[in-house]
């Protein structure tokens, strides 16, 4: 089985608050998202980190999960999101051979060729791109988090140790985890993503 995480967090104590827009991202990047996966056999579900309550993602069109990871402080927000996804597993009983689609709820996937990737190509066990955005040029030892997909059996296995970026130690957890020939290297995700803090865009 497939299963896509759309991590969310509405109240982040990392980056600038800008509610307003931050709303108005997850909303459209989620139905967005929701639609690209319409009948083709994925099943999404949104996390979200600061409580069990009532929030403005409860009208989508999909399962909602809470948690309380976002009460924890660590040094990056990519351990909570870990934690989000572990309780996920944990929660819905997720196989270690099923596949795990993971995006940041604020990314907009701009088509669904991704989507369709992972679902024609049963061969591999993780899907990713390795590219810097920052400098934006390929590296392998670097990756794109807002979009990727890994077996469960990895997800469960892999700890950030925050000795380097998040991107690089999941790079390099995959790069000595996974066979080279059950690794998909991606070379366009279609997806927008907009970055936390200064808000800066860019098509990955």
């Amino acid at each position: 089985m497939i299963y896509l995480i759309i991590t969310t967090s509405i109240n982040t104590k990392y980056d600038i608050v800008n509610e307003a827009h931050r709303k108005q991202l997850y909303l459209n990047s989620i139905r967005t998202t929701l639609i690209y996966i319409k009948n083709i056999g994925i099943k999404p579900i949104v996390v979200e980190n600061n409580g069990n309550r009532s929030t403005y993602l409860d009208i989508l069109d999909c399962d909602i999960f809470y948690t309380n990871n976002n009460s924890n402080i660590y040094e990056h927000k990519g351990v909570n999101e870990l934690k989000d996804i572990k309780d996920i597993i944990d929660a819905y009983g997720i196989l270690d051979d099923d596949m795990i689609i993971k995006l940041t709820g604020r990314y907009c996937p701009l088509n669904k060729s991704f989507f369709e990737m992972v679902q024609s190509n049963v061969k591999y066990d993780v899907f990713l791109k390795f590219f810097n955005v920052c400098k934006k040029i390929y590296t392998d030892d670097d990756c794109v988090l807002g979009l990727f997909a890994i077996r469960c059996k990895y997800l469960k296995k892999f700890q950030y140790e925050c000795k380097m970026s998040p991107e690089v130690e999941f790079a390099r957890f995959v790069r000595g985890s996974i066979q080279h020939d059950k690794v998909k290297e991606v070379q366009e995700l279609f997806l927008r993503c907009c970055f936390a803090g200064k808000l800066r865009m860019l098509d990955v």
